[in-house]
């Protein structure tokens, strides 16, 4: 029985690992022909180790794609304590992905410029890249360069990690600016930073809301106690139920993730219940 659990245990363990680099595999694949179909082509420069590699390219004629494996290599062994071992490894498998991809598909699209208007290309281009970091961040990894960077010095520099990403940026798109020899160039480069940013900061504020569900039902006893016992639908998502005599049931969740699953418990136990879902700022660790 014991060896039965071990193998269900390993085999979830396999899955779930399987499954988070499948979102990197996909994230870093998204990142690579945003930048090939909407930065690079404009010469848009917006910070990081990429942009830099957009800066070098100019520079030596080496790949993009190439210049940012060669910076990101150091930096990630350099950074591996920072990051552990397994945020480590998914990073690297997403570093490979996006240096290899963006050289790929820049040799078949061979810089072709599919969106005229530069800053459309900015601004999509920016919320395409925020949401692409984001997949990458969600499965447990990150797609190095600029983000090890960061996490090294903040250890070193006493600023806020906000700070350092944006002297970071302001230094590389200074770079941009002197080589391309275009002012023009760091406008653009900033409004795709701010899109950027702003979409990875709205997409971990959406997965981190903490959600309230107001349950009023004549069975809230019975939806109770199958909630407690469905730890597969339920496990790190509820961290708070309350019953009271009146029949209403409170349940907090950490974020919204499995929402509609606990919302279909409830409703295949009293179809007759009644949800009402509420934002909630309550502190659930």
């Amino acid at each position: 029985m014991k060896n039965r659990f071990t193998i269900i245990l390993k085999k979830d363990i396999l899955l779930k690992e399987l499954k988070s680099y499948t979102w990197v595999f996909a994230g870093s694949a998204l990142l690579a022909i945003t930048y090939v179909i909407f930065i690079i082509p404009h010469n848009i420069v917006p910070g990081g180790i990429l942009g830099l590699s957009i800066v070098l390219n100019k520079l030596t004629g080496l790949s993009i794609g190439l210049l940012a494996l060669m910076i990101n290599i150091p930096l990630l062994l350099w950074g591996t304590k920072v990051l552990g071992v397994k945020t480590g490894l998914k990073t690297a498998f997403s570093m490979i992905l996006v240096s290899f991809y963006i050289d790929v598909f820049s040799t078949l699209l061979r810089n072709k410029i599919f969106i005229e208007d530069v800053l459309v290309s900015s601004v999509f281009g920016g919320v395409i890249i925020g949401l692409s970091v984001f997949i990458v961040m969600k499965a447990g990894a990150t797609t190095g360069g600029n983000d090890i960077l960061v996490r090294i010095l903040a250890t070193k520099i006493k600023l806020p990690y906000s700070q350092l990403i944006l002297v970071i940026d302001g230094i590389v798109i200074f770079l941009g600016v002197f080589v391309f020899e275009d002012f023009t160039m760091a406008a653009y480069s900033v409004i795709a930073i701010v899109a950027i940013s702003k979409t990875i900061e709205y997409f971990i504020n959406k997965a981190m809301k903490n959600m309230t569900l107001l349950v009023f039902s004549s069975k809230s006893l019975l939806i109770q106690e199958s909630i407690l016992e469905n730890k597969k639908c339920t496990d790190h998502v509820l961290k708070l139920i309350h019953y009271d005599t009146n029949g209403k049931l409170i349940l907090l969740t950490k974020n919204t993730k499995k929402l509609e699953t606990v919302r279909e418990m409830i409703y295949r136990i009293d179809p007759k219940a009644t949800i009402s879902v509420l934002e909630s700022n309550s502190d659930l660790n």
